[in-house]
C-alpha cells in the first residue's frame, strides 16, 4: 500500500470527529506538514494549521539557549503549550487561526501536556499509562503479564543499604527516578558500574528512587508497534545502539537498526503479545515500545514507553506521519484505525528493513563547529576520504537539543564481522578525530552469540 493511500484510509477513519471544524497540528518536523494537510483534507477539515517545532513560525518564539537533555526538551515544549492558556505569541498565533477555540488539536508523541487550554484534544494519553515508564514501577507490570525479567531491587535513596558498586565480577545498571518527577527521557538518569570500574557517585538535588539489576550480557533490543482498538500492529524489532561510558558510568544513546532477520519472527511474535497484554490489562491504546536485552535466555525487558518512539526519526515523512495519525486515532478509540493496520505494518516493515545507512545521532557536550567529512572503511577502521570514495559521513549539526553529531553509514558497506554496536564506536571515535567532538572513550555493550525465544508465563 502507498504511504498516500494510508493517509486517505487514516483520514477518513477520522473524519466523523473532524469533518468541518478547523485542526491544529503540533509534530517535530515540518517536512511533515504537507502530508497532516493531506490527512486532514481527507478527513473534511474545514482548515488545517501545521505547527512544527523546527519550522519557521515556532523557531520565532523564545527558547533556552545550549545544550538540552531529551526530558529537558520535552518539558520545554510542554512549557510552550502551556503559554496556549495564556497572552503568548503561541496563543496569539493559534487564536488568529481559531478565534472561537474551537478547532481539534493534534500534538504528536513524545508530547503529553498537561495544560492546553479549552480546546478540543484527540487522542490524549491516559495519565494511569505513563505511570509504568517509571523504572522503579514496570517491573511490577512484567510480573501482571507473565513476561520474564532480570533480578531487580528498588531503594529509596539516601540509604545505607544501597551501594554503587557490585560484588567482584559482576556488572550491575542502576536507573534513578527524583520524587514527584516525570519519567526520564533519553536513558540520562541511566548508569553502570562495576567492581573494576566504579559509577562516580552523583549526589541528587532531592530524594530519588534507584532500581538496581544485573547487566545482562547480549544485544540490547527494542520491541515496538501500535495498540490499535482491537488488534496490534507489531513493528520489526531494533538493536538499540548504546555504548557505554566508561569515564562517567552512561550510556550513550546514538540510533537503532534492523534485528537480523532470522530472530525478527520470534520477537515481532513476542511484540503483538505484549501489545495485547497492554491492552488486557491498562486497556491501553497508542504507541509503545519495550526496551530490554536478547540474551542466550531469551528477551528480558527493562523499561516501557507509552509513545511512539524516534525509531521512525528517519523514517520517510507520510510512512512517519500515518505512524503517529495511527496511534492518535486508537487513543480516541476510532476503530477505523483498525483496518488500516495491515498496510502500515508491510510500509514500516519495509522502510525499517530497507533503510540504505545506518543513522546515528548523539549530543555533543563541547562547543564544536559545525563541519562534515566522508569517510570510508579501510583496515584501520574509519577514515577521512574524498566524496566519491565515501562509505558515509560524519557531520556536527545544530539540533533540537543543541549541538550535536550526525552520522550516516552506508549499511552495504558495514564490514563482515563487524556490529552495529563496534560500527557506534568507530564512528564517534573517528569524529573526536576529525572534527573534535569530545565524546571520548566508548564500551560496546556486553553480548554473547545465541538467543532463545522467550517462553512466557501469564495471561493476558
Amino acid at each position: 500500500m502507498r504511504d498516500e493511500d494510508l493517509l486517505e484510509a487514516l483520514g477518513s477513519a477520522i473524519g466523523p470527529k473532524v469533518a468541518g471544524e478547523r485542526a491544529v497540528v503540533f509534530c517535530s518536523h515540518s517536512v511533515d506538514a504537507p502530508h497532516w494537510r493531506s490527512l486532514l483534507a481527507a478527513a473534511g477539515t474545514a482548515d488545517v494549521l501545521v505547527l512544527a517545532f523546527d519550522g519557521s513560525l515556532l523557531a520565532s518564539l523564545p527558547s533556552p539557549p545550549g545544550t538540552r537533555s531529551a526530558a529537558q526538551l520535552l518539558a520545554d515544549r510542554h512549557a510552550l503549550l502551556a503559554t496556549l492558556t495564556t497572552d503568548s505569541p503561541l496563543s496569539a498565533l493559534v487564536d488568529r487561526f481559531d478565534p472561537d477555540k474551537r478547532a481539534a488539536l493534534f500534538i504528536t508523541d513524545p508530547l503529553d501536556p498537561l495544560v492546553i487550554g479549552s480546546r478540543p484534544r484527540i487522542g490524549a494519553k491516559h495519565p494511569s499509562w505513563s505511570l509504568f515508564e517509571h523504572k522503579s514501577v514496570v517491573d511490577v507490570l512484567w510480573d501482571s503479564i507473565g513476561l520474564p525479567r532480570a533480578e531487580s531491587a528498588v531503594y529509596d535513596e539516601p540509604g545505607s543499604l544501597w551501594r554503587p558498586v557490585p560484588p567482584r565480577g559482576a556488572e550491575v545498571v542502576s536507573a534513578a527516578q527524583s520524587y514527584g518527577a516525570e519519567p526520564s527521557a533519553g536513558g540520562g538518569d541511566i548508569r553502570w558500574s562495576s567492581a573494576r570500574m566504579p559509577s562516580p557517585r552523583v549526589e541528587p538535588a532531592g530524594r530519588r528512587r534507584i532500581r538496581v539489576m544485573p547487566m545482562l550480557p547480549g544485544v540490547p533490543c527494542r520491541l515496538h508497534g501500535l495498540v490499535l482498538v482491537e488488534a496490534t500492529v507489531a513493528f520489526i524489532p531494533l538493536e538499540l545502539l548504546v555504548p557505554r561510558r566508561p569515564a562517567d558510568g552512561t550510556f550513550l544513546c546514538a540510533g537503532t537498526a534492523p534485528m537480523p532477520v532470522a530472530q525478527q519472527r520470534g520477537l515481532i511474535e513476542l511484540t503483538r503479545w505484549t501489545g495485547e497484554a497492554l491492552r488486557g490489562r491498562l486497556r491501553y491504546r497508542g504507541g509503545f515500545s519495550v526496551d530490554g536485552i536478547l540474551t542466550q535466555n531469551g528477551f528480558r525487558p527493562t523499561d516501557l514507553n507509552t509513545r511512539v518512539t524516534s525509531a521512525f526519526e528517519a523514517a520517510p515523512p507520510p510512512l512517519r506521519v500515518a505512524v503517529h495519525a495511527s496511534a492518535l486515532l486508537a487513543r480516541e478509540g476510532l476503530t477505523g484505525v483498525d483496518a488500516a493496520g495491515p498496510g502500515l505494518t508491510e510500509n514500516v516493515h519495509r522502510a525499517l528493513n530497507d533503510a540504505v545507512d545506518l543513522n546515528l545521532l548523539t549530543v555533543i557536550r563541547r562547543p564544536t563547529p559545525l563541519a562534515r567529512r566522508h569517510v570510508r572503511w579501510s583496515d584501520r577502521g574509519l577514515e577521512a576520504c574524498r566524496p566519491d570514495e565515501a562509505h558515509g559521513s560524519v557531520e556536527v549539526i545544530n539540533g533540537p537539543r543543541g549541538t550535536a553529531l550526525r552520522a550516516q553509514l552506508s549499511r552495504k558497506h558495514l564490514p563482515m564481522g563487524v556490529s552495529p554496536q563496534e560500527s557506534v564506536v568507530v564512528a564517534l571515535r573517528v569524529a573526536d578525530e576529525l572534527l573534535g567532538t569530545g565524546i571520548g572513550d566508548l564500551l560496546a555493550p556486553p553480548v554473547r552469540s545465541g538467543a532463545a525465544p522467550t517462553q512466557r508465563s501469564g495471561t493476558t
